[in-house]
């Protein structure tokens, strides 16, 4: 009898164990793992003195952690005009910053500084790209069906441009096509690019589509795939919406721009290209992309907090 009690009080306070435990772990998760509710509300407070304001439901609790990538590219110019314009390189002639690359069957590139370029079927600037502000002024949107097709053609021509590179690591490459617009029977198609969801900065091509095929395509792209990869802490948000504060000021008193409010629209991960050493060796860096409505995008390096860039 005695026994069956002490063997029911030892299940009770391991149970009891097990639920504090459980509540530990819960607690501890919660420390690590995310930020402290009244730390979010003080820095909405605080943006607000300066006049600066965010809804806190777009400010994440989370911590985040993020990945660089890594890669080398080697002969990056030739390769990439070899799978773009899928025929062996002709002749090769150095610019300022830069290569044109002239294939067997007639089709120039032109690589730039940061992977800019630019794709001649022909050989040629027809004129027929116009450029950003001028279609959205000028040419008509276009929808259903025909942007299916059209947004086909436009990721297969990109996407052929990295393919044969090696990959290490698991990660979701995706191109992205943002609008599609039409002229006198001449397509055009913006595109993006992501990875596993985030935004990479820099990366802007728009290609013309006539008959079919991309005839042109101009814009800063990095084709190259990813190699070795490894895990980062990321800055949390609230060290960065402090950097926001700062830079915020530093405007206006720069520039002499008065105090009126300022609203951020959004918060978010997205990647930039970082090049060391070697302009043939980069990474991608994980950052924190900052929209506001009247100041422009504040991007900032997610590791170290520096900003990158105000757009």
């Amino acid at each position: 009898m005695n026994s069956k009690k002490i063997l029911s009080v030892l299940i009770c306070i391991l149970a009891l164990s097990c639920v504090v435990l459980t509540v530990c772990l819960v607690a501890l998760n919660r420390e690590v793992n995310y930020l402290p509710s009244e730390s979010i509300d003080d820095i909405v407070e605080i943006l607000s003195e300066e006049n600066i304001m965010i809804d806190r439901n777009i400010i994440s609790s989370k911590r985040e952690h993020g990945t660089v990538y890594v890669c080398n590219s080697g002969n990056y110019s030739q390769t990439v005009a070899t799978f773009l314009g899928e025929d062996s390189v002709h002749s090769v002639y150095v610019i300022p910053d830069g290569e044109i690359v002239i294939l067997n069957n007639g089709a120039k590139f032109e690589f730039g500084e940061n992977y800019s370029f630019k794709y001649y079927r022909s050989g040629e600037d027809s004129g027929y790209t116009p450029s950003l502000s001028t279609l959205s002024q000028t040419a008509d949107h276009v929808s259903g069906e025909k942007r299916e097709e059209i947004a086909e053609i436009a990721k297969e021509f990109i996407e052929r441009g990295s393919r044969e590179f090696e990959t290490k690591s698991k990660v979701r490459i995706e191109t992205v096509v943002d609008n599609i617009w039409e002229n006198s029977g001449i397509y055009y198609a913006l595109c993006t690019r992501k990875i596993s969801g985030a935004e990479l900065n820099q990366n802007l091509v728009l290609c013309t589509i006539d008959n079919g095929e991309v005839t042109e395509a101009y814009g800063t792209w990095c084709f190259l795939t990813l190699g070795d990869s490894y895990s980062a802490q990321l800055t949390d948000i609230l060290n960065i919406l402090f950097s926001v504060k700062k830079d915020i000021s530093a405007m206006r008193d720069g520039n002499d721009i008065d105090s009126s409010p300022v609203s951020i629209k959004s918060v978010s991960l997205s990647y930039s290209l970082y090049f060391y050493g070697s302009r043939e060796e980069f990474c991608l860096i994980p950052c924190w992309q900052v929209v506001t409505d009247n100041m422009g995008d504040f991007i900032y390096n997610a590791i170290d907090s520096t900003l990158y860039t105000n757009k």
